[in-house]
């Protein structure tokens, strides 16, 4: 996000603050960054124009997931990389990997993509983890493997967690089920892990679970900051709760299919 994207007032809100964090949310028209220092929600940007179905983060570097490419960059500027439509991404540690809508599987290798498999149908990536149609699908180094569940809608690789249309499955000896209902998001964070079931937000704090009472509906992302838990509704109405309660601001931008912090500054 550009200076002249924050108003000065905001820009002296920031200034007293102790972290600003950057949350990218993927859109039908595009991927928008909304500023957000503590509960302040500062103004967004557009910073592409076209269709964004999944974005990742690792070490600063963005990689958004859509119809023409996989791009990489620093959010402000991303290049394409030669993998052709995509449906998801994630970052499995420095590698980056991408499914594209008929299945396959594949690494980016310097400026090349290994393919290392077939999963059906990605929702949704995080880790080596894949959220398909087909259940939970783990990318290794040379193959995919089926992993459990069905109709698995998004996945946690911290846990892991995973939700699919019957609930919210943790992996144990085997994929427990935690909470039923119709689970579609899901985050997590060192002992956190929050999730959408029924199109009602629930955080489990490491002993308990809650009923957050986002004041939205029609929930599409859920996100971790560094002090902060992120909710964006499928209409791109984001609202944070940094420990003093929820704050929202309208992006806009419909069609809302991922949300990441991107940024952390201290």
């Amino acid at each position: 996000m550009s200076e002249h994207d924050i108003s000065i007032d905001e820009k002296r809100v920031y200034a007293d603050r102790t972290g600003t964090e950057t949350l990218l949310v993927g859109t039908d028209r595009g991927l928008a960054s909304v500023a957000v220092s503590g509960d302040q929600i500062g103004e967004f940007a557009l910073l592409t124009t076209s269709e964004v179905r999944d974005v990742a983060i690792h070490e600063g570097t963005v990689a958004v997931a859509g119809p023409e490419d996989v791009r990489v960059g620093d959010a402000e500027e991303l290049a394409g990389t030669g993998f052709g439509d995509a449906t998801a991404v994630s970052y499995d540690g420095d590698t980056l990997l991408a499914v594209g809508p008929e299945g396959r599987v594949a690494a980016a290798d310097g400026g090349d993509w290994d393919t290392r498999g077939i999963a059906p149908e990605a929702r949704g990536a995080d880790g080596a983890l894949l959220a398909t149609v087909g259940g939970v699908y783990r990318v290794t180094e040379d193959d995919v493997t089926y992993s459990g569940l069905d109709d698995a809608r998004d996945i946690a690789a911290r846990g892991p967690w995973a939700t699919t249309s019957d609930g919210l499955y943790r992996l144990g000896n085997g994929w427990l089920a935690d909470r039923d209902g119709d689970a579609t998001a899901v985050a997590a964070r060192a002992d956190h892990v929050a999730a959408v079931l029924d199109d009602a937000l629930y955080e489990h704090d490491g002993d308990a679970w809650t009923d957050r009472e986002v004041p939205l509906t029609d929930l599409a992302a859920v996100a971790y900051g560094a002090n902060a838990l992120y909710a964006v509704d499928s209409a791109g109405t984001v609202a944070v709760d940094a420990g003093h309660g929820w704050r929202t601001r309208t992006v806009g931008l419909p069609g809302v299919s991922a949300a990441v912090v991107a940024e952390s500054e201290r």
